[in-house]
């Protein structure tokens, strides 16, 4: 199992932990954030946030491989709107 953890690069505060059977949404997240291309984030409470990539690393932890990704984030003038 694979774990993503996006952190606010400034406060180190997770905004946001998910977790995945593959790697494959985590490493496309990597792969366009490394390229420069401005991420658009979601925190626990559906915050949207413009993110720009300052680094990652990867490790394990029990049973997973765990991504941490740190953005320089901003709260987003347009927020998303979630329907349950």
């Amino acid at each position: 199992m694979y774990k993503l953890q996006v952190y606010n690069a400034e406060t180190q505060e997770i905004l946001r932990e998910k977790t995945y059977k593959k790697p494959d949404l985590i490493q496309s997240l990597l792969e366009s954030a490394e390229k420069g291309q401005e991420c658009f984030l979601f925190d626990e409470e559906c915050k949207t946030y413009k993110g720009d990539y300052v680094t990652h690393s990867n490790s394990t932890e029990e049973d997973f491989e765990v991504y941490k990704v740190y953005f320089q984030v901003e709260l987003s003038d347009i927020q998303a709107r979630f329907i349950n």
